[in-house]
Formats: structure tokens, sequence, C-alpha cells
């Protein structure tokens, strides 16, 4: 069987979802939030999902927005039992005190700008396809103005808390590395451990959809983190909210459900060094749902 999502909107512009940012979506009516990055939109990538291992579940739900515009989805999938639900976050990060820079875009020396998606790159196709489609769309659109071209990151909100679900790629030798990490407690109202509703709207607690330029690097109230810019309609407010990757103990590397944050894609400490080292100073990050139809 095939895991889908069947696309019901109740909302207009915001279908784009985040496969991409249609010419016609709300794209251009935020442009005074992001336009001066002078980032390019990019068009529908659509990809057929690969057919799950067995040991997949298959999944039927809806997507729609409501009147405030955030997204929700009607999940079907059976919550995993038996497992340690580890405690959410009761530290909020601090909204931080820099203007919004981005990076310096990355400029070779022979002037040439590495161009990504060969047959190398995740050639076990680990990353889910629709997703990893989208991310190197928009790194295709924007590698001129992409700081951090070596790595790029994918983060699929359709899995379970429990699962490995932040897949980090090298450009270069095509390897990924994936791992555990949050979302907020706004995105899953019910503590199951999926990610139903997200936001862009202050206070809200949640995740949020889209892609992301990975900013500087700081020490907050988790200790050493990496800011975040919202290059989408769906998230530009994250450097606002406090949307931050940090380390969290409410993270496992193992099959836990992960605590909830207010809306941060918190890792382990074990692996909050390497993340910042790989994706620090500017790289992409694409935050999607796997199995768009």
């Amino acid at each position: 069987m095939k895991k889908h999502i069947l696309i019901s909107v109740a909302g207009v512009s915001i279908l784009f979802f985040m496969t991409q940012l249609s010419r016609a979506s709300a794209f251009e009516d935020l442009s005074l939030h992001f336009s001066s990055f002078g980032f390019d939109e990019i068009q529908t990538v659509y990809v057929s999902t690969p057919v799950p291992s067995q040991d997949e579940q298959a999944a039927e739900s809806s997507l729609g927005t409501d009147t405030g515009g955030d997204i929700n989805v009607l999940n079907t999938q059976q919550v995993p039992l038996g497992l340690e639900i580890l405690p959410d976050d009761d530290i909020r990060e601090d909204s931080p005190m820099a203007e919004a820079i981005l990076p310096m875009a990355y400029k070779p020396a022979n002037g040439s700008t590495k161009i990504m998606g060969g047959s190398y790159m995740d050639t076990q196709n680990i990353i889910p396809a629709d997703l990893k489609a989208a991310a190197l769309a928009y790194y295709n659109a924007n590698k001129d103005k992409i700081g951090n071209l070596r790595y790029f990151g994918v983060l699929d909100f359709s899995k379970h808390s429990s699962q490995a679900r932040f897949y980090i790629a090298d450009t270069v030798s095509g390897a990924v590395k994936v791992i555990h990490v949050s979302h907020g407690s706004g995105s899953d109202p019910d503590g199951d451990g999926y990610a139903t509703r997200f936001s862009n709207t202050p206070n809200s607690n949640a995740s949020s959809l889209g892609y992301y330029i990975t900013g500087d690097v700081y020490y907050g109230k988790h200790g050493r983190a990496l800011n975040l810019h919202g290059m989408s309609p769906t998230n530009y407010n994250a450097l606002n909210r406090a949307v931050v990757i940090h380390s969290a103990s409410y993270v496992s590397d193992y099959n836990t459900q992960a605590g909830r944050s207010w809306g941060c894609p918190a890792v382990s400490p074990n692996e909050i060094d390497s993340v910042i080292t790989m994706l620090k100073d500017g790289a992409l990050i694409y935050a999607g749902l796997s199995g768009v139809r």
C-alpha cells in the first residue's frame, strides 16, 4: 500500500503547501517581510512517493487551512504503543536581539556555484522523494544566494516524533544523516506524537512548514543554538518567534516519543554540535509533510 495524503484546502493561496511557492501565492503579498533577501520563488514540484517498507504504516490524511491561515492535518495514522514519552519543554527561548540579516552567499574562488541534485545524491533514497525534490528545486533556484552550499536539511513532520525524521544531506559525498527532532506543542495538542497543526502565529507554540535559511549561532537558554530565517509565507515569523535549532534532553536518539517544544526543531544533546557544524552559515532547511498528492 502507499502512504498518501488527500489535499482539501479551505483557504486560497496557502495551497502552495510546502512543495512550492507559486507565483500566484501569497508570497508577493508578504514580500515586505523578506523580499530584501532576494530569494527566488519556485514552481510546484510533485513527485510520486515510493512504496513504504513493510514496517511503515499506511495512512490517509487530509490537509486544510483555517481562517487564520494555520495548516491543519487530519491524521489517521495509528499511534505506536508502548513507547516511553519524554517530558515537554518548560523553558522558552527568548526572541533574538539581532537583526534579520542572512549570512553572505557562498562565492567560490573560481566563480562557479555547485549545482546539486546529481545521481550521486542520496543514492539509497533515505530522504522522502517529494520533500527532497522540493528542497533541490529551491536550492537550485537560489544557489547563488545560499551561504552554505555543502549541506541542506529536510524535516518530515508527517512522521511520528519517535522516528528519525530530520535528514541532513552532504552535497559533496551524497551521504545523508538522519536524526530525531521535536515539534511544537501547538502542533500536537493531544500529545500523541503526531504534528497535525502548523502555524506562523506568535505564541502559537507550533512548528511551521516551509523553507528556512540558517542564521547566527548563539548561546540561549538551551545552550548553543542556531537561528532560523523563515523564507515562506508559512514561516516568515520564525526569527521573531525564536524558532531555532537547539539541544533538548526531551529528544532522544532512540525510539522514544520526543517531548514537545515551543515550536523549535530541537535535537538531542548528542547531536547539536554536529548539526550546527553542518548547517550553520546559511544552509537551506525544508520542513514539510511527505506523501502529498
